[in-house]
């Protein structure tokens, strides 16, 4: 009989789906998978060969943790993995997780708040609640990294190299950008909440790089205005692969992307509750606002190197899969 996986990955914005989704279209060669997400987004992107359990993103706290407890003790499935944060988005695991010692739990640790993990005691919490610790690219200087069980990988992406469309496709048809102009991508996969100050900061590059193709990525048009601009595609890995340098947050999803393309980022570190952007950006080209972002632009525009490269990186989604499927056994 075919295991089943259950992911956790509770978190609005594209991350904690894409992340989820990364390991699991991987993982769906060989195992059922299933995710749960609350994630405004989920319905417009591709399930990946996943089973989304989707909690609307308008429910309140209340009606979430209730919505998380019944999948998790009345759903059949063989291994649990955790993404971020390992009592629950708002603490519902606390009280679940005890309940489910004969299963395998996971617990994927991206780069979070020390100051979250001293208030909640997290080192006693995860050594006593989960199987395993998986860090997914994200270094060694992280709250949890020192604890026994834990596994590092290279980063995790939803596309192998090898999977990524051709450039000249993605040009042409996704980005509608037919010549060689340069291409500059306003990557806004965050909070709904931020769409005004990326609609700003690609009015402000549109008005300033008049030679230069710019473009928004984005789940949503951000305004009727940018409508020609816009673009709605989704992994935007295959997006910011071709262009020529992308401006967006220090979030996981864009920074390790952008990386791994060779794609040349210039970052603002957004604020999060929980998600430390400022420790990610000040690796990169972090700016501060909208000006700063601009003067970056240009100079990274006036050395950058206008023939396209195909990118090759290694994907961590694929061994961080062995790895949970050896912790099943």
């Amino acid at each position: 009989m075919t295991k089943t996986w259950l992911i956790y990955a509770l978190g609005g914005g594209w991350g904690h789906i894409t992340r989820a989704l990364s390991l699991g279209r991987i993982a769906a060669n060989q195992r059922k998978v299933k995710i749960m997400t609350n994630s405004p987004y989920a319905k417009q992107i591709s399930d990946e060969g996943c089973l989304l359990h989707w909690i609307p993103d308008s429910a309140d706290f209340a009606a979430t943790c209730l919505q998380v407890r019944e999948i998790l003790l009345n759903t059949e499935y063989d291994c649990l993995i955790v993404d971020t944060f390992p009592r629950g988005l708002g603490g519902e695991l606390a009280n679940i997780l005890p309940q489910l010692q004969a299963i395998p739990r996971i617990l994927i640790h991206r780069d979070i708040n020390p100051r979250y993990v001293q208030v909640k005691d997290l080192r006693s919490f995860v050594t006593n609640n989960f199987d395993a610790v998986i860090v997914p690219g994200e270094g060694t200087d992280l709250p949890l990294s020192d604890l026994p069980r834990v596994i590092h990988t290279a980063p995790w992406l939803i596309r192998n190299a090898e999977e990524l469309l051709a450039q000249k496709i993605v040009r042409s048809r996704i980005l509608k950008v037919d010549n060689d102009r340069q291409i500059i991508l306003v990557c806004a996969a965050g909070q709904a909440s931020e769409l005004p100050l990326f609609s700003q900061l690609t009015r402000r590059l549109h008005e300033a790089f008049p030679e230069s193709a710019v473009r928004i990525l984005s789940p949503h048009c951000p305004e009727d205005e940018l409508k020609t601009l816009w673009v709605s595609h989704h992994p935007g890995i295959e997006c910011l692969a071709v262009a020529d340098v992308v401006v967006g947050g220090a979030g996981y999803n864009t920074v390790y992307e952008c990386v791994s393309v060779g794609v040349p980022l210039v970052a603002l570190a957004l604020p999060r509750l929980y998600d430390r952007q400022l420790k990610r950006a000040s690796k990169i080209n972090q700016v501060q606002n909208i000006p700063d972002a601009l003067f970056t632009v240009k100079k990274i525009l006036d050395t950058v190197n206008n023939s396209q490269s195909i990118p090759s990186y290694t994907n961590g989604a694929i061994a961080a899969v062995h790895h949970i499927m050896n912790f099943e056994l």
